[in-house]
């Protein structure tokens, strides 16, 4: 009796027969499918190397700069910014609170930059993989 893998198909079988053109068919789609999946998880770890900025508050800031207008205008006062620390946390942490009124979430290899009393507090406790 011959081996099962050097048998020829019995032609009769629809269902081997129909898997067959069907695997034929498939398998551009199945290669753009895995070629996207591939571009999807390079992108993932290049977004954790952009850093996450959070205020003293927990919630994202977005940095926005302001462009100087023409004509002179009195300034308003100067709001003095925290220090800031950049880190990369070794877990992930989910609604972490740290001072009054305050809760911060990070996720496990993401760059966060976060207010220095933040990044000394989680340190302390042994979550800073990684100051920046």
């Amino acid at each position: 009796m011959p081996s099962p893998r050097t048998a020829k198909p019995n032609p009769r079988d629809l269902t081997g027969t129909r898997k067959a053109a069907l695997v034929k068919e498939r398998a551009q789609e199945i290669a753009e499918a895995q070629q996207r999946l591939s571009m999807q998880s390079a992108q993932r770890r290049a977004d954790l190397e952009t850093p996450v900025v959070l205020g003293p508050d927990g919630r994202q800031v977005q940095d926005i700069q302001v462009v100087p207008a023409d004509d002179a205008v009195e300034a308003p006062p100067v709001e003095i910014r925290p220090e800031w620390a950049t880190i990369r946390v070794t877990d992930t942490l989910e609604h972490v609170t740290i001072g009054q009124g305050t809760a911060f979430s990070f996720e496990e290899g993401q760059v966060y930059r976060v207010p220095r009393h933040v990044a000394e507090h989680l340190d302390r406790l042994g979550y800073v993989w990684q100051w920046l």
